[in-house]
């Protein structure tokens, strides 16, 4: 009969169905409320160390480099090279520092290359210039290059790996103080055009081997680098401390002058196993004549009978090299005392200083949202959800 009413169509779970789903809500709640308690403390405590940070380049006016005094002080200028320069792993760009990675983007993150290098280098602001001792600094540099092979394992766009050696000496400034033989050998090397090198070698031995071993062809890779060229503007905050204490400082880490950290431990770990040759000829060869290590030897080296035999340089130009790289025992260097800090930073003053505004804002947020996912948790916890 039409009269009859019949109740509502009801699945026959649909009420246990609900019921889990409230009986489960807590659960999931709990676990939002964990990862984000997580988060927020992860992100204040960047946070804190964005303030300190901060707080310490803010602490301290700039100083002019015409009226440098010892102590504390916080710079500005160019970046000059003094007397070497290192050439990128990854960009192959001339450069004061750089630090490089790259991965496997598998799951294995295998590491193919972990690096990380400086040389000591100048700023100038026009009216002064102090050279700057990087050992021990903190780089708050950006990445200058970070991609990744494509699907098909193509190379990302502007990939240049290093083909030769990751140091170059630097030529004088003034071409009037250069010899003929090294205009010369600037001018060819200028002139000089070389056949292509293969980015993967098919034997392991190329360009690959050059950056820390095989790359090979087959996986993905990831390729980060970060560098501090000539030319570019940087703030510094650190010690100008006289160079005879810098130096002595070089030397207690193993190694003196213009020497950076992976070569001073190489040579620490050598001392300390009893690896270390009798004296500079038995050790080096050739690299133990005067001169050698800047390409003006100035003896004829032992070469192979079918190489090139450079002439001789003169012995005054090797004291003319000597010149630039001896420094007086009572000039200021920047550097990094003990218990001290050196920090350096990209661009001006004011820019280095709203570097850490962005983290220290998400700290404040993480905090916030840290208290609250803790209030929630208790909830939670307790059954008041």
């Amino acid at each position: 009969m039409h009269g009859v009413l019949s109740a509502p169509f009801q699945p026959a779970d649909a009420g246990s169905s609900i019921e889990r789903d409230m009986d489960d809500s807590p659960g999931f709640v709990l676990g939002l409320a964990l990862m984000g308690l997580i988060g927020g403390v992860v992100l204040f405590a960047r946070g804190l160390v964005a303030y300190r940070r901060d707080r310490l380049i803010s602490a301290v006016a700039t100083s002019s480099l015409d009226g440098l005094a010892a102590g504390e002080v916080r710079v500005s200028g160019l970046v000059q090279a003094v007397d070497q320069l290192l050439t990128s792993p990854i960009q192959s760009r001339p450069c004061v520092w750089y630090r490089a990675r790259i991965e496997s983007t598998d799951d294995s993150r295998r590491v193919f290359l972990d690096e990380e290098r400086a040389v000591h280098f100048r700023i100038t602001d026009g009216r002064g210039q102090i050279r700057v001792a990087p050992t021990g600094a903190r780089w708050e540099i950006g990445t200058d290059f970070d991609e990744s092979t494509s699907l098909t394992g193509a190379e990302p766009p502007g990939l240049e790996r290093r083909r030769g050696a990751s140091y170059d000496m630097v030529l004088p400034d003034d071409p009037e103080d250069m010899t003929d033989a090294q205009r010369q050998a600037a001018i060819e090397a200028l002139l000089a055009v070389g056949p292509p090198a293969p980015l993967d070698a098919a034997d392991g031995a190329g360009a690959g081997s050059l950056l820390g071993g095989t790359l090979g062809t087959s996986g993905g890779r990831r390729y980060r680098e970060a560098r501090m060229e000539v030319g570019e503007t940087v703030t510094i905050v650190g010690q100008a401390v006289p160079w005879a204490d810098v130096r002595q400082q070089l030397e207690a880490m193993g190694g003196g002058g213009n020497v950076d950290r992976a070569i001073a431990d190489d040579i620490a770990d050598a001392r300390e196993a009893g690896e270390l040759a009798a004296s500079p000829e038995e050790a080096w060869g050739n690299a133990a004549i005067p001169g050698f290590g800047i390409g003006r030897p100035t003896r004829p080296p032992e070469l192979d009978p079918d190489a090139q035999t450079p002439p001789p340089a003169k012995p005054t130009d090797h004291e003319v090299a000597m010149d630039r790289y001896q420094i007086p025992a009572d000039d200021l260097v920047l550097a990094r005392a003990p218990g001290g800090t050196l920090a350096i930073y990209p661009g001006t003053p004011q820019v280095a200083t709203q570097q850490h505004d962005l983290a220290f804002l998400l700290g404040l947020v993480g905090a916030v949202m840290a208290v609250f996912c803790t209030l929630a948790l208790g909830a939670a916890l307790t059954g008041t959800l």
